[in-house]
């Protein structure tokens, strides 16, 4: 752990959900958002969206999309 108690790879992974979040709202494939933000495929992204928000990249992308 470092100074701020995460983990460098914890860390990463928060730099890359906030990314794909950010794109979430903007639309695009999951998949390919998975890809571009560095998780390699979308089961990876969606086990750290649950990790970090408790909920899919699908829940979390239905509440960032106005209505």
């Amino acid at each position: 752990a470092t100074e701020t108690g995460v983990t460098p790879a914890k860390a990463v992974e928060r730099l890359r959900v906030d990314a794909a979040r950010a794109a979430l709202a903007q639309g695009g494939a999951i998949q390919e958002i998975a890809r571009r933000t560095g998780f390699g495929d979308p089961e990876r992204m969606r086990r750290a969206f649950i990790r970090l928000y408790g909920a899919p990249p699908a829940a979390l992308r239905r509440t960032l999309r106005p209505a």
